[in-house]
């Protein structure tokens, strides 16, 4: 017998003392995570033999394991992440006691799409550290910096990366430009979305790419964990999930593509408009305008955990009244798209008798 997995709360602290990517793991059974390691190092082990002469003609190793991986991988049942993130060290360790090498504290995506990681930048030198620590564990086939009106050391730190493209401008582009421009850069299937003063702990980051590689297009971070009674939110929290329910998808609550980290299809955001990527909220009326997949299939916080700025402190601050204009924009998009009234039905007047 299984006996029950119980819940632990873990959190990851970057080499500047902050806390980032906190969410709730579930501690796996003995029995469980036993089973899969062992049968995940056999697999691992046997995929590197039966390659022959481990060098071959592909430049990115890592992603080559992380494609026998998956072969592997869908070749079973999905795994909670619990059990997949040790199944996936463990068949990286049987690959590398065959093949040798070494891959240090790399993750494994659940898919083997091709996945571009894209960060804007702006005034990041303290946190760009983390961030590229966490995201050279992925098997990512791009990695896009936007680097816009920074003025100390982003640009330098950053602008060694061979693995990188690097975008800069000596002007700031404004809120979410960024995003958009890095979307229509890349040229990976799925696009994963991240801001650079927030580094997100890698194995946070699988469960928002495992959904655009299970079929959706668009998926959300869930922040719905973070956010309390009604009574307590601020005016975003409440003008985002004012937008959700007037378009009909109350089930995404405040869910919102104005927080990272997000993923979506290369192709979702083809469909959108890379330009209508800068309205975060106007994006996300016209992707549920078109009937795109959209789920929100883990939590993150950056809420508690965000970075604290002149700009962006207090009720009324320049941020927050920028965000509430991007939906107001949204809003009279949804309403040339439905009507004035949207999903809102009218059953009870008779107009027709006035």
């Amino acid at each position: 017998m299984v006996r029950a997995a119980s819940n632990k709360k873990k959190s990851f602290i970057n080499r500047n003392g902050r806390k980032f990517g906190t969410r709730k793991f579930k501690k796996p059974s003995a029995g469980a995570a036993d089973f899969w390691s062992a049968r995940a190092y056999t697999a691992g082990y046997l995929a590197a033999s039966a390659e022959g002469t481990p060098k071959t003609e592909e430049t990115d190793p890592f992603r080559k394991v992380n494609a026998l991986w998956n072969r592997w991988y869908h070749s079973n049942k999905h795994l909670p992440w619990n059990a997949y993130h040790t199944a996936a060290a463990k068949f990286i360790e049987g690959y590398c006691k065959h093949a040798g090498g070494y891959f240090g504290n790399g993750v494994l995506l659940p898919t083997d799409k091709t996945v571009a990681a894209i960060v804007t930048v702006m005034n990041e030198k303290d946190t760009i550290p983390s961030v590229l620590e966490q995201l050279h564990r992925l098997p990512l086939h791009e990695m896009i910096f936007i680097v816009n009106g920074s003025t100390d050391e982003s640009f330098e730190m950053l602008r060694n990366q061979s693995r990188a493209t690097i975008v800069h401008y000596h002007h700031a582009l404004g809120h979410d430009v960024g995003r958009a421009i890095g979307a229509k850069l890349a040229e990976s299937e799925i696009l994963l979305f991240l801001d650079g003063d927030f580094p997100v702990f890698a194995e946070h980051l699988l469960p928002f790419i495992a959904a655009i590689g299970q079929g959706a297009d668009i998926a959300l971070n869930n922040i719905s964990p973070y956010i309390g009674l009604f009574s307590n939110r601020d005016d975003v929290t409440i003008v985002k999930e004012f937008i959700n329910r007037s378009m009909a998808r109350a089930d995404l609550g405040a869910n919102s593509l104005t927080a990272i980290p997000h993923a979506m299809k290369k192709q979702a955001a083809q469909l959108i408009g890379y330009a209508n990527l800068a309205v975060p909220p106007k994006a996300q009326v016209l992707a549920i305008q078109q009937g795109l997949k959209i789920n929100s299939p883990a939590s993150v916080d950056v809420i508690s955990t965000n970075r604290q700025r002149k700009r962006n402190v207090g009720r009324s601050n320049a941020v927050s009244e920028l965000i509430i204009g991007d939906h107001i924009e949204a809003l009279k998009t949804a309403f040339d798209m439905r009507g004035p009234r949207m999903s809102f039905p009218d059953r009870i007047r008779n107009r027709q008798l006035t």
